[in-house]
């Protein structure tokens, strides 16, 4: 749970502040908490995709989430 909360508080100052480009910093991240919970859980395979797939998504809907934020410029 404490890894969703990171990426969905990361995800939205990304999108808020960065760019698109800024998203692969979501790969080491995932990447550590998977490894995690790998040597702390024991988890399986399909448990270790599973959680990195849904770390991965949560953090990426967090970012358009954050890109939503962002202020309308003024057309003038």
């Amino acid at each position: 749970m404490k890894g969703m909360m990171l990426n969905a508080l990361l995800g939205v100052m990304l999108g808020r502040f960065g760019s698109v480009w800024r998203l692969l910093v979501f790969v080491p991240i995932v990447a550590a908490e998977v490894g995690y919970g790998l040597c702390v859980y024991n988890l399986s395979a399909g448990a270790c995709l599973r959680r990195g797939t849904a770390l991965l998504i949560c953090g990426q809907l967090a970012f358009l989430l954050g890109a939503l934020l962002r202020p309308i410029a003024n057309p003038r």
